[in-house]
């Protein structure tokens, strides 16, 4: 925003308190709104109410980390690692929205349940304790900052890259933004991934272990449709820093260590590998063409299962086949073991 001319930033400004409030009193609010916009304000919980509600709520307990205007820039932001989310950006991690969804959003559901488990290997806690109404209302207030966020942030880039916007046309840009920033999270919250029936027999280990194996020949093809060797290298104990989307410095899991951020239930990782951590720059596993990928599936399997189960295996080197266990951990398993005797 110091980029712009005092007038250019001005009249941002002032249709972005016309249209979102203010951190006090925040909003969404179109005087020309037509009913898909309004139906999908109800559905995403975006009343007035409700926001000054949430808004109450994250200026308690999360502003101090996340900033007033969702930036990560609060008073102990830099003091933490990772750094605390950047809502501005419409940028989300750990979501379970439909692949097919264009401009995927994370749904209500999945914000909810960061919120109430925290996030494993940060400084993230859990804020299960809140009311149940106090949840809801954070949840609505973070879709309310993503959304005043992006619009800022897609309304400046035409006027700073020297394409500009024409004379008083700020208000009818930041207006068209959000009806599809809108669209995309009312459709993302309308439709998840649907991981179907377990394709297994529960509690037989026979089907585990040879699903394992499965899995385990899927994560260490290099040229496969999963290909996740490729980024964790050594199966995360070697992988190469890079960059997420935030600018952030990252590295790919170690998943030798079990730390599973998004969530450490089978369903969590089923979503982290059918759907992708887009922002962290982490692919989708795509097996959905079944005729295609007719190898993978062979014999009823389900490949995203299998990488499912090899993955919750692999950092307890007991629960793996004997082979696949000297191929990842060698002679360290069994010196770790001979010391914990110890």
């Amino acid at each position: 925003p110091a980029k712009l001319s005092d007038k250019e930033r001005d009249q941002l400004a002032a249709v972005l308190t016309e249209i979102f409030g203010t951190p006090a009193a925040p909003k969404v609010f179109l005087k020309d709104a037509d009913e898909d916009v309004k139906n999908r304000l109800a559905d995403l919980k975006l009343d007035e109410t409700t926001l000054k509600h949430g808004s109450k709520v994250y200026r308690q307990h999360c502003m101090h980390c996340h900033g007033v205007a969702g930036d990560g820039r609060g008073p102990t932001g830099p003091w933490v690692n990772p750094t605390p989310r950047d809502y501005r950006q419409g940028l989300f991690k750990f979501i379970s929205t439909d692949v097919h969804v264009n401009n995927r959003k994370p749904r209500r559901e999945d914000l909810r349940r960061t919120l109430e488990r925290g996030i494993e290997g940060t400084s993230m806690p859990s804020f299960g304790l809140l009311e149940e109404s106090e949840k809801e209302a954070l949840v609505s207030y973070v879709i309310h900052l993503s959304l005043r966020g992006e619009c800022e942030r897609y309304t400046m880039e035409p006027i700073l890259d020297g394409s500009g916007l024409e004379e008083g046309s700020v208000r009818e840009h930041v207006v068209a933004l959000l009806g599809e920033f809108l669209k995309a999270w009312a459709d993302s919250n309308a439709k998840g991934i649907d991981p179907g029936a377990y394709p297994y027999k529960e509690n037989d280990p026979d089907h585990l272990q040879a699903s394992i194996r499965r899995g385990f020949a899927l994560f260490t093809d290099p040229r496969g449709s999963a290909s996740c060797i490729n980024c964790h290298v050594d199966f995360g104990r070697q992988a190469p820093f890079r960059y997420d989307k935030w600018g952030t410095l990252v590295r790919p899991a170690n998943l030798t260590a079990g730390v599973y951020r998004g969530g450490r239930r089978p369903i969590d990782l089923y979503w982290r590998i059918r759907g992708g951590i887009d922002p962290s720059q982490m692919p989708r596993a795509d097996f959905d063409d079944k005729t295609a990928n007719k190898e993978q599936w062979r014999d009823n399997a389900d490949p995203y299962w299998d990488l499912v189960n090899f993955v919750q295996a692999l950092p307890y080197p007991q629960m793996l086949p004997d082979d696949i266990r000297e191929s990842i951990y060698g002679g360290r398993h069994e010196k770790a073991t001979v010391q914990a005797h110890k």
